[in-house]
């Protein structure tokens, strides 16, 4: 989730506090999120950036105008969403070929083989389906 702050808003810091008062209220808290702050060669107080980066973990400064932060933005990105993705090996028997189907949809294989009757997976699969994967797990 991205919280997008003009902190060349006078109201910035009041805006930024609204908004995550709702996302409480809708129990959207507990999700990733990476805190943007736009405009900030427009602001007039430099402090406001310094307070909300210390209010918000996550933060990344960008000034869409200009083009800048997003090279940085892109990178907290893919690291936040590396955190919600795990690569696991597994030895599935064939017979639940439907679990394998659905890990093979969401995931990303890296790598399959055939042992008799199993299917030997390495791959990295969304955290919400991991306990799926659970029984099946193999160590190294």
């Amino acid at each position: 989730m991205l919280h997008l702050i003009d902190v060349s808003s006078p109201n910035a810091e009041m805006q930024a506090e609204a908004t995550f008062e709702v996302l409480k209220e809708l129990k959207a808290t507990d999700r990733p999120m990476i805190t943007v702050l736009n405009k900030v060669d427009k602001a007039e107080d430099p402090n406001i950036a310094r307070r909300l980066r210390i209010k918000f973990p996550k933060t990344v400064q960008i000034s869409a105008l200009n083009k800048e932060g997003f090279d940085e933005l892109a990178e907290l990105m893919m690291k936040e969403t590396a955190l919600l993705r795990r690569v696991v090996k597994l030895k599935i028997p064939q017979s639940q070929y439907a679990l394998v189907s659905e890990l093979m949809r969401e995931g990303k294989v890296i790598s399959s083989d055939y042992e008799e009757n199993d299917i030997l997976l390495e791959i990295e699969i969304p955290h919400h389906l991991e306990y799926k994967a659970i029984p099946y797990k193999i160590e190294d």
